[in-house]
């Protein structure tokens, strides 16, 4: 689906009262190698959150060299047999060190363009419930952004400040806002 038609679905999901005040945008840098992308999204022309290839992929590759480091992590030794190499124990450390710093990263709210694109991708094929209670870190707070998540469901939602990923409490405070629903009934965001 080409990213303008996806865009509009994505904003027709929105509340009535969020339509027009968030915007989703979304670029790529052409003349760049691999044309590196950015996406964002704003509330009242101000960005709420942001996903760079570029900002991604530096802060990726200096804390994955950290824990390289740090946890004496040895290259993958070279072998004539491709499949050897391939499932190597070395691989299998490195590959877990990545993936350990992108879930760190991602709870930091630095997402990659990839993250929002394959997110905006599902979304528009599932369930208000599927949404709420999908894996998917930024399906979730969108989520929380949707039309199709009432009042009288959003009073009834019930986050841990410690348990919750901070953007989708951030979308549900928007959301909140604009709806007029007062955070302090809920014990546990009563903090925020």
């Amino acid at each position: 689906m080409q990213w303008s038609k996806t865009k509009s679905l994505l904003e027709s999901f929105l509340s009535d009262k969020l339509q027009g005040r968030i915007k989703i945008y979304a670029t790529v840098y052409r003349k760049f190698h691999d044309s590196p992308s950015r996406v964002w999204i704003s509330f009242d022309n101000k960005e709420i959150i942001s996903a760079s290839d570029i900002i991604y992929e530096k802060k990726h590759e200096e804390l994955y060299r950290k824990i390289k480091k740090e946890e004496n992590l040895k290259d993958i030794p070279f072998n004539e047999n491709w499949h050897v190499m391939f499932n190597s124990p070395e691989r299998q450390e490195l590959l877990t060190a990545s993936d350990n710093v992108e879930k760190w990263m991602i709870n930091q709210n630095i997402f990659n363009s990839y993250h929002f694109y394959r997110s905006f991708m599902k979304y528009s094929s599932l369930t208000i419930d599927e949404a709420l209670n999908s894996e998917i870190i930024i399906i979730r707070a969108y989520a929380m952004l949707d039309r199709r998540l009432g009042k009288r469901r959003i009073k009834k939602l019930n986050f841990s400040i410690e348990d919750t990923h901070p953007l989708i409490l951030d979308f549900y405070k928007i959301r909140c806002d604009v709806e007029g629903i007062s955070l302090i009934n809920h014990e546990t965001l009563s903090k925020l």
